[in-house]
């Protein structure tokens, strides 16, 4: 399953980056906190310089434990943040970064008032409150939100409390106008983009919910996570000029080609992880500074298979993404992932 698509990613990586004297010891896990205990201690007592993984929250704090007082470095798979620092570094693709670019571009558009539809559950919560962050900063707000919890019904429930009776809909001939003009965001209206972190077939059932409230994307933007990233999306009419800010395609499909001629299979979303975790071994093994935090911390970062990334003292990712588009016949990007980080860190 998925442990060995990561390992599969990790050798491509070995194999294309590194020199003859970095080895890997692969360690199981079990998938337990238990075994991933045993495994880092295993790993330790093979003198390892560096851990790469485990996957999962509970198993990465059991790991981190031995790791730490070894002195050996950890880099892990998990989004949860609250494992990270202290010499455990999180490859992953946190949804505050993708939400911090998205709104961020959204702003730079002219979008001064968001609004918030999605799940009460980590993520959701996780994407409201770096909504709230980052519009502070671009001095817009969230001038309104619905959380809701489970099936269809209570997502219909929670885009009628969002958005009953606040837009009138549009006549057809005001639905004309607008698609022959550039967007720009309504003045008037009482939220100019609404963030939807949902992914699938909740997600395609959500734009049109939406719809059904006169929220109509020609009026008001609809903007999402990295699950938007999916391509099954295009055939959903609701999200056709949505955007969302996601990892630089080009570099992704250079890893997806290398993987597909060398195990004729396909990678799974998160395999490239593990490839530039490892790839990162390899840049760093012989480098004078070795693993230690100021070469993981390298302020300019690293290009990996989804683009360029850097670690930040509290064991953070930071990413370079691209801002993309969803249009009927696939996804258009309308701003580039940046080459090179900003010198100082946000």
């Amino acid at each position: 399953g998925e442990a060995l698509r990561l390992l599969r990613a990790a050798e491509l990586a070995l194999f294309e980056r590194a020199g003859g004297n970095l080895l890997m010891i692969p360690k199981d896990t079990q998938g337990t906190p238990d075994g991933a205990r045993a495994a880092a201690q295993a790993a330790a007592e093979d003198g390892a310089d560096l851990i790469i993984g485990p996957l999962f929250g509970t198993s990465v704090a059991a790991a981190a434990d031995v790791a730490r007082q070894a002195d050996i470095p950890v880099i892990a798979f998990t989004t949860d943040t609250s494992v990270a620092g202290d010499g455990v570094y999180l490859m992953s693709f946190p949804p505050e970064i993708e939400v911090n670019r998205i709104v961020d571009y959204a702003a730079r558009q002219g979008v001064e008032r968001f609004a918030y539809l999605g799940p009460q559950d980590r993520y959701g919560l996780a994407v409201y409150n770096a909504l709230q962050n980052t519009t502070n900063m671009t001095l817009g707000s969230v001038t309104a939100e619905a959380f809701y919890t489970g099936d269809v019904e209570a997502m219909a429930r929670a885009s009628a409390r969002l958005a009953e009776g606040v837009f009138e809909p549009l006549t057809p001939e005001e639905a004309d106008e607008l698609r022959q003009t550039e967007w720009m965001p309504d003045p008037e209206a009482p939220f100019q983009a609404v963030i939807l972190p949902e992914g699938g077939t909740r997600l395609r059932a959500l734009g049109p919910l939406l719809i059904s409230q006169n929220v109509d994307p020609l009026v008001v933007r609809f903007l999402g996570t990295g699950l938007w990233n999916d391509p099954d999306l295009l055939r959903e009419p609701a999200l056709h000029g949505g955007w969302f800010a996601g990892p630089d395609q080009s570099a992704r499909v250079n890893f997806e080609t290398s993987y597909e001629a060398t195990y004729g299979s396909e990678p799974s979303r998160i395999a490239s992880l593990a490839y530039d975790a490892m790839a990162l071994a390899a840049h760093l093994d012989g480098g004078e500074l070795g693993f230690s935090p100021e070469a993981i911390e390298e302020a300019q970062g690293f290009m990996g298979a989804d683009g360029l990334f850097r670690f930040h003292a509290d064991g953070l990712i930071e990413r370079g993404l691209a801002i993309y588009e969803i249009r009927s016949r696939g996804l258009r990007e309308i701003e580039p992932a940046p080459l090179s980080f900003e010198p100082e860190a946000f």
